[in-house]
């Protein structure tokens, strides 16, 4: 009843405002929403990639010296994260050793294994709990538990992983209000710009309301269009005045709408992309069954499979993984693909081959980068494989009711693609009895874990292999797909999933 007492004026003031304010925020939430995902995202492979390339430091200074050098020591004390964050190495090894630092900001040779760094507890005893496998890696949450800085409590983000030669946690941590200071400032704007409107609004209602009356209504129809997801509109007004300040405002405020709708469309353009350059039919070859799969888990992804059919009735087969997700990692697929089906045309071998693409990503990608492939050549006339691995995980081969994995190569190099100059690979020859079944694959499925942090690992996946290996291979790929997903409550894995088969008949 007060509002029906009210004179026009105050009417027209109050229902102008609130519309505006109302349908401001809408927009503004659905901006916020859209955006902040994308913000967390890019700060948590931020994270990663800064952790990885410290562990790529260790891996190349090991090839060199296998004791770690003070010079690898100091690179990794250099590399930042954010404002405040920065890469800790602590040793976990037996005895009083346990938890030393060998990097750190401050507290180099101290041991924080102990009740006062729960987190670092976790770590270790994650990394023990799974054998101490070499390049082990999660990200882990935790609030600070000393007086450093004087934030005590404040929220931390970190990514770890284990080198296994020197029995080193390499630790990449940073407080999430750095890590995600984007994501804060884009609220932070936000909120100043909904203040900003209702501020003007008000006083350009009150004052000049007779004037600015066809202003404030197209201001409603605009943010009315917004609200509905067209980021096309956009308010022209003459006047250097409060109501030109938010129209100004809200065209920026559209304009960074309609960015993230670009960017959206742009991950749908590269996914489409991306999908195109993956092989659509499998290759027939007279006493062979093919059939793959891939997942990425964003829109696009790193993993990517080929086949390359030569002229003399070979056939080349590629599984690849790049480090890290989203556009860059399709970024890199796309070079990597090229390169292979360029070198694959060049030379006969599988480890000259891999030698040429190496060369070539390591001119092409960025240092950070890097892409573990798993490269075979399928001989009809003699059913042998002759195959090269650069840092992939080896196959298994399903045969008589065992699954093996294939054998790795002991004199060469086995660093992934793009890390090393000069490496180089070795050729190795399988041959294949009619029923044998090759199973490649991404550790994207054997990294995938379930409510408990357990992963689905190797062991579950070689069982999966011999439960279903009677299936056609495409049935047997659903099954095996389907049993991880299951495993994960089809949402615990953070890693893109690729499975190729090659059945013997």
């Amino acid at each position: 009843m007060g509002f029906l007492k009210m004179s026009f004026k105050l009417k027209l003031i109050f229902v102008a405002v609130f519309v505006l304010m109302v349908t401001v925020a809408v927009a503004g939430f659905l901006g916020y929403r859209e955006s902040k995902w994308k913000v967390k995202d890019l700060a948590r492979e931020l994270l990663q990639a800064k952790t990885e390339r410290a562990f790529a430091l260790c891996e190349q200074a090991y090839q060199s010296h296998r004791l770690p050098p003070e010079s690898v020591k100091r690179k990794i004390a250099a590399i930042r994260i954010g404002e405040d964050g920065y890469i800790a190495v602590l040793k976990n090894e037996p005895g009083p050793e346990k938890g030393v630092l060998v990097v750190h900001p401050s507290d180099v040779g101290v041991s924080i294994y102990n009740d006062d760094f729960p987190h670092i507890q976790k770590i270790i005893d994650s990394i023990n709990a799974h054998g101490g496998q070499h390049g082990y890696s999660d990200f882990i949450l935790y609030r600070q538990g000393t007086e450093a800085r004087g934030l005590r409590g404040e929220r931390k983000i970190g990514y770890y992983m284990y080198f296994a030669p020197w029995k080193w946690v390499i630790l990449g941590t940073g407080y999430e209000k750095d890590i995600f200071a984007s994501r804060d400032a884009l609220r932070k704007t936000l909120f100043q710009v909904f203040v900003l409107v209702g501020i003007v609004a008000i006083l350009v209602v009150t004052f000049i309301i007779r004037f600015m009356f066809k202003p404030i209504q197209r201001f409603t129809e605009s943010t009315q269009e917004v609200a509905k997801g067209n980021w096309d509109v956009s308010i022209e007004y003459g006047y250097k005045d409060e109501i030109g300040t938010l129209a100004d405002s809200f065209n920026q405020m559209v304009q960074s709408l309609r960015e993230n709708a670009r960017m959206w469309h742009e991950f749908n353009v590269a996914r489409d992309m991306q999908a195109q350059m993956l092989p659509k039919d499998f290759p027939r070859i007279g006493g062979l069954e093919i059939t793959a799969k891939s997942i990425p888990t964003k829109e696009v992804g790193g993993d990517f499979y080929d086949f390359i059919a030569f002229e003399n009735g070979r056939l080349g087969m590629v599984v690849g993984d790049v480090s890290g997700h989203g556009v860059p990692a399709a970024m890199v697929m796309t070079a990597a693909m090229s390169a292979m089906r360029f070198a694959a045309d060049e030379k006969s071998r599988a480890d000259e081959v891999l030698n040429l693409v190496n060369a070539r990503l390591n001119k092409d990608i960025q240092n950070h980068m890097f892409v573990a492939l798993f490269y075979g050549i399928y001989e009809p006339a003699t059913r042998e494989l002759h195959y090269c691995n650069a840092g992939q995980t080896m196959p298994y081969l399903f045969r008589k009711g065992q699954v093996r994995f294939l054998p790795q190569a002991q004199n060469s190099d086995r660093f992934p693609l793009g890390i090393v100059h000069g490496v180089r690979y070795e050729q190795l020859t399988v041959g294949l009895e009619p029923g044998d079944i090759l199973i490649s694959y991404t550790d994207g499925i054997v990294d995938a874990m379930n409510g408990h942090d357990e992963t689905f690992g190797f062991e579950r996946l070689a069982q999966a292999i011999c439960r279903y290996a009677e299936l056609t291979p495409e049935m047997m790929v659903d099954r095996m797909v389907q049993e991880m997903l299951d495993y994960s409550n089809g949402q615990n894995f953070h890693d893109d999933v690729t499975l190729v088969i090659l059945k013997v008949v």
